[in-house]
């Protein structure tokens, strides 16, 4: 029996990646193409995932509600986290408080997170944003723009006109149709 190192890379990584979602972890929704690197920890209860995402090497996803569209890219080190213990009831500590009302997070279609960013729970990331690596992510994030920092602020927009966001929306939207 030829051992794994024998095998084609590319049938490699279409076993590992049927054993990843099948056996591994639980994903809910999972479109075509998907991909993700090794060492990731995966703690959703619910995790939707678009077509030809790619998620990178030892990110962390631990969120009970999280959606992932299409063409969507994590860099390395990427952690999307939340439901955080509550810390303003008087004469309980922290760590006996619970935790407050978890909301999800929700990323847009053809996306770019960075390498070590944070998305903290509530957040939503509009279609096409681009967030900068080691930034922390507070706020929802507006379509085609560009965030970086801690926590992140916006920089600039991603397309200089809005003729050019109207044409690169409908050219992403309209690839399965």
């Amino acid at each position: 029996m030829p051992s794994i190192t024998q095998f084609p890379k590319k049938v490699y990584k279409a076993l590992r990646m049927a054993y990843l979602l099948t056996v591994k972890y639980k994903f809910s929704e999972v479109g075509k193409g998907f991909y993700m690197g090794k060492n990731n920890f995966i703690n959703c209860k619910k995790l939707t995932v678009g077509n030809f995402v790619y998620i990178g090497n030892n990110c962390h996803l631990s969120i009970d509600d999280l959606k992932i569209g299409d063409y969507t890219m994590f860099a390395s080190r990427v952690s999307i986290i939340g439901g955080d213990h509550r810390f303003d009831v008087v004469g309980v500590p922290i760590r006996d408080t619970g935790r407050a009302e978890r909301k999800g997070v929700v990323i847009g279609k053809d996306c770019w997170l960075g390498h070590g960013v944070t998305v903290l729970d509530g957040v939503e990331i509009g279609e096409g944003a681009i967030i900068a690596a080691c930034s922390v992510v507070t706020k929802s994030v507006e379509p085609y723009s560009i965030y970086a920092g801690i926590p992140a602020k916006k920089l600039r927009m991603r397309f200089d006109n809005d003729s050019d966001i109207k044409l690169h929306s409908k050219s992403i939207n309209g690839i399965f149709i």
